[in-house]
């Protein structure tokens, strides 16, 4: 919790002398993106089970479309991307999670599923 605490602090005081010169009205809005991208990449570093360092990469995925998208006045070929990246993780989990349910039931065919709702 200390860590996360000092990474925001740091964050916040390393966007300070860009975020002066921004003129656009989102100015402060730079610390708090490079304060979830850093405490996204402590979940990460941290965790050991896939699930959470996943939730960790896709925070620090949309810390940094945070970052970009406030940084100018709109990037839409940024907007394709984080969406593109967000499928592509999402997809990623899914097959993790099918060939975790395939290990453990020996297949992923329904038939054996209805089965079980038959049997009750």
């Amino acid at each position: 919790m200390i860590i996360g605490i000092v990474l925001v602090v740091f964050a916040f005081n390393l966007a300070v002398p860009i975020s002066q010169l921004a003129s656009t009205v989102t100015r402060s809005t730079l610390g708090i993106a490079m304060a979830s991208v850093l405490l996204s990449f402590l979940m990460m570093i941290t965790r050991r089970k896939a699930i959470p360092q996943v939730i960790g990469f896709l925070a620090m995925e949309n810390g940094l479309f945070f970052a970009a998208t406030s940084a100018t006045y709109g990037m839409p070929m940024v907007v394709e991307l984080g969406i593109a990246l967000d499928v592509l993780v999402g997809m990623l989990i899914l097959g993790v999670f099918f060939f975790q349910i395939r290990e453990q039931f020996d297949s992923l065919d329904l038939k054996h599923l209805e089965k079980l709702k038959e049997g009750e």
